[in-house]
């Protein structure tokens, strides 16, 4: 591979809109020839068949077989290319309070490893840092994956509970505080060679539903996560929002719908068991204490529900986080609370996630997509890499079994 000449870890400053083109157009077919590309763009011949050129020498496209491509003809032979999806790495890190999850994917979007180990309560900032360093070496290594490829083209992203800023620092953290204004991806870019970059963690559960989620076919997204804490993030046209003081959808935080539930930090308290899942599980024995406990969380959770509603009228609210899983325990109450709060003749389709526990994982996956297109192409829409749930899915089964097989 060519190497990158470059001045930051990771960029590249390809350098026309017609290039980014020619590679988009790449990128989404897999495999095609100079005609179907200039077909596909609307190019000519001559300038797909240059930048083609361009980006075999930045190690982005290669020559194939035409028979590889799955098509012969008599006479001259057309020459076939595919984008190189591997000549960089994506990287999604989910940094939780029980676990720490890192997924792992071709520039393409095809993933290549899952690995999972337990996250560490009670230490200082950089065990922490040095614990999220060790588990995506053990990813890479597990995956069979050189970590040289993370020199180009790729992009590492963090996700993180807590209020976190464009730079990517995070201001407020009740699970994490030793992290508060550290420059997490500054220390990451450095260790790995590569772009990074941190957000929080509910932002990117939205994201991962608007790309390969229950909001694939939306634009607008309000995604609720009701675990242990509340929080909501919000995808507007596409698009993650995080709103001037970087606090969009820290519904709980803000304390307005739940002032009798959530203590100072953010984390919800129950009175008629020790956790919400233990509550829901009352339920459904007949507790009453505990049905009727669920129905005012409903109620308090409806509040910052209706607001966003009424605020940004979003195509689909997704429900996620843990008490998720109670289904229509949870899902009823509050979609009965939320059009009691609404007024007009408004009922916003309350669906649950479709993604669960790996949705934070993923969305960090396709927040490092994102930016590594931009390396790639600067100041240029990046192409969608197109993920495929089902061999999401498949993967991390995989490493699952095999992980847990290691440890047993």
């Amino acid at each position: 591979m060519t190497p990158i000449a470059s001045d930051a870890p990771g960029s590249s400053g390809l350098p026309s809109t017609v290039n980014a083109r020619v590679a988009a157009a790449l990128l989404e077919s897999g495999r095609a020839s100079v005609t179907q590309i200039a077909e596909r763009t609307g190019l000519s011949r001559p300038t797909v068949d240059a930048e083609l050129s361009r980006l075999r020498e930045l190690g982005l496209a290669r020559v194939v077989d035409d028979a590889d491509a799955g098509e012969r003809r008599a006479g001259r032979p057309a020459r076939f290319f595919e984008f190189c999806a591997d000549a960089g790495l994506l990287v999604g890190v989910d940094v939780g309070i029980h676990r720490l999850r890192v997924v792992l994917a071709e520039l393409d979007g095809r993933v290549v490893g899952w690995h999972e180990t337990e996250s560490v309560l009670g230490i200082d900032g950089d065990a922490r840092i040095a614990l999220v360093i060790a588990t995506v070496r053990s990813a890479l290594r597990h995956s069979g994956v050189d970590p040289e490829r993370l020199l180009h083209y790729s992009c590492l992203a963090l996700a993180v509970s807590g209020v976190v800023d464009p730079g990517g620092r995070i201001l407020i953290s009740h699970n994490f505080p030793e992290w508060e204004g550290v420059d997490l991806a500054g220390l990451l870019s450095a260790e790995f060679g590569c772009a990074a970059v941190v957000e929080n963690d509910i932002r990117l559960a939205a994201l991962a539903e608007f790309r390969l989620g229950a909001a694939k076919h939306v634009d607008d997204v309000a995604y609720v996560f009701a675990g242990h804490r509340v929080s909501l993030g919000l995808i507007i046209d596409g698009k993650i929002r995080r709103g001037k003081h970087s606090v969009a959808g820290e519904i709980g935080l803000g304390g307005f719908a739940f002032s009798s539930q959530v203590d100072s930090t953010g984390k919800l308290r129950w009175s008629s068991a020790e956790s919400g899942e233990q509550v829901f599980r009352a339920a459904a024995a007949g507790d009453r204490a505990a049905s009727e406990e669920i129905v005012r969380f409903a109620q308090g959770l409806a509040v910052g529900v209706a607001i966003v509603t009424m605020a940004v009228d979003p195509d689909l609210v997704i429900v996620g986080g843990g008490l998720s899983l109670a289904g229509e325990e949870l899902l009823g109450p509050l979609r009965r609370a939320v059009n009691a709060e609404i007024t007009l003749p408004v009922e916003p389709e309350i669906v649950p996630s479709r993604l669960g526990a790996e949705s934070v994982a993923l969305g960090a996956l396709s927040l490092a997509a994102q930016r590594a297109a931009e390396i790639r192409h600067p100041g240029e829409p990046p192409a969608d890499p197109g993920f495929d749930l089902a061999q999401v899915r498949a993967v991390i089964g995989r490493a699952s079994v095999q992980q847990e097989g290691a440890d047993g």
